[in-house]
């Protein structure tokens, strides 16, 4: 016959110490390991502390080197580049081409020398017979503009092309055939070039009822010209614009801005 099992059976053959209470045919577990406070050793806490510890500094780390680094250079760029706009506008400076056009090259530096103007000569990196030169802001050296007209404008950062930009022009006076001079800067008070046209205008104190054309031409620029009388020399002048976007391709840079140019050519 099968052995048959008694409850005592059942209680020899398990841990006695898990089973303590008996009531009757059932046996129940013992409660008090429940009832223990739940606590890790020392020595656990401190490895987990210590591992938790670690994990925040590495995700600083990361944090500071990835994301804050990226909006500290954002911010220190934004302000840069308010610093660079708050200087003396090119505009408030361009010569006066009508006692230029007159001039051969040697009175033309002459003349913005007693202006007493940081220029930098460009004249022989390019392949022509023209005078190029460059009014540079009053707080950038010809070393530092040679490098960033090397490095060409649209390869600049926005700081870097607002520090070259504003506050300096571009003087060209051309050799070939007719005599020209062209003066050419970026307006940073506006992003309509019809506005920064007029600016010019005034600027340069042509005659706005000598103006005979204007609109925009087929390549974009919107334009006004007209005629005007230096000394005994008839002259055509023209005043062109374009948003400066079209100009230099730059991430960052200022919306409101206009490329201007400013053509006086001496009649034959």
């Amino acid at each position: 016959m099968a052995k048959q099992f008694s409850l005592g059976d059942f209680l020899h053959y398990t841990n006695r110490r898990t089973y303590s209470d008996v009531q009757g045919e059932v046996a129940y577990l013992d409660g008090a390991p429940l009832r223990r406070p739940f606590s890790m050793p020392v020595g656990q806490r401190l490895v987990v502390l210590i591992v938790v510890i670690a994990a925040a500094v590495i995700g600083f780390i990361f944090l500071n080197s990835t994301v804050l680094a990226a909006l500290r250079e954002t911010a220190q760029a934004e302000q840069t580049i308010a610093t660079n706009l708050s200087r003396q506008a090119s505009i408030e400076t361009i010569p006066n081409m009508t006692e230029l056009i007159n001039m051969n090259d040697k009175g033309v530096k002459e003349a913005f020398q007693a202006s007493e103007y940081t220029i930098y000569d460009a004249s022989s990196e390019n392949d022509s017979e023209d005078m190029i030169l460059y009014k540079l802001p009053a707080d950038m050296t010809t070393d530092e503009a040679a490098a960033y007209y090397a490095k060409g404008i649209s390869n600049l950062t926005a700081p870097q092309a607002t520090k070259l930009l504003v506050g300096s022009w571009q003087f060209v006076s051309e050799h070939s055939g007719v005599k020209s001079m062209v003066v050419r800067y970026a307006d940073f008070s506006t992003a309509d070039p019809q506005v920064a046209v007029q600016n010019a205008l005034q600027k340069t104190g042509f005659d706005p009822e000598s103006i005979s054309d204007s609109g925009v031409d087929d390549s974009g620029n919107t334009y006004s010209l007209g005629t005007l009388k230096a000394d005994d020399t008839t002259c055509t002048w023209k005043i062109s614009a374009v948003p400066l976007d079209d100009m230099y391709s730059i991430s960052k840079m200022p919306e409101e801005a206009c490329y201007v140019g400013i053509r006086l050519t001496a009649a034959q």
